[in-house]
């Protein structure tokens, strides 16, 4: 079993994170979200979202990932079908040091996007992924915010 998402992963969550979100969820979405998750995994997921203060959720555009605001609306931490990761001041102990992530069980399973009625299959992105038709460098996203970095590689929003 993976101990860890993909480095590519990460990079998608990342930009997922940074662009324009869906709709808000309630708390109880959230735990229905995936239905794969193990009592275990929501036991950890309760435990996070009450010591980072979480009080606003919100699905990414693209469905894969839910974004955990605290009261002040500052992005505290991303629930992934698989895995959890915090951003820098809200990371503890039990956070694995080099991605910042907690793995739940449901890491590296088959299937482990979840699905709302709306399946995949069903949606426009299904289709077969375009390839660029010029060579353009991959955007770069601050590890800290999530938010896209500058071409010079400094954060507008951190530094």
């Amino acid at each position: 079993m993976a101990t860890r998402p993909s480095d590519s992963e990460l990079e998608h969550l990342r930009a997922a994170v940074a662009a324009p979100g869906r709709r808000t969820m309630a708390r109880s979405e959230v735990h229905a979200w995936n239905r794969r998750w193990s009592p275990n995994d929501t036991d950890i997921l309760d435990r996070h979202l009450q010591r980072t203060g979480v009080a606003r959720f919100s699905r990414t555009a693209d469905d894969r990932y839910i974004r955990c605001f605290d009261a002040q609306d500052r992005l505290v931490m991303v629930i992934a079908p698989g895995y959890v990761v915090f951003e820098g001041p809200w990371a503890n102990h039990e956070c694995d040091p080099e991605w910042l992530g907690i793995a739940l069980s449901t890491l590296g399973a088959s299937a482990s996007t979840p699905r709302t009625p709306t399946s995949r299959s069903q949606s426009p992105r299904a289709a077969t992924p375009r390839t660029p038709t010029r060579s353009t460098p991959e955007p770069r996203f601050c590890p800290r915010c999530f938010l896209q970095l500058t071409t010079t590689g400094a954060c507008g929003n951190c530094d």
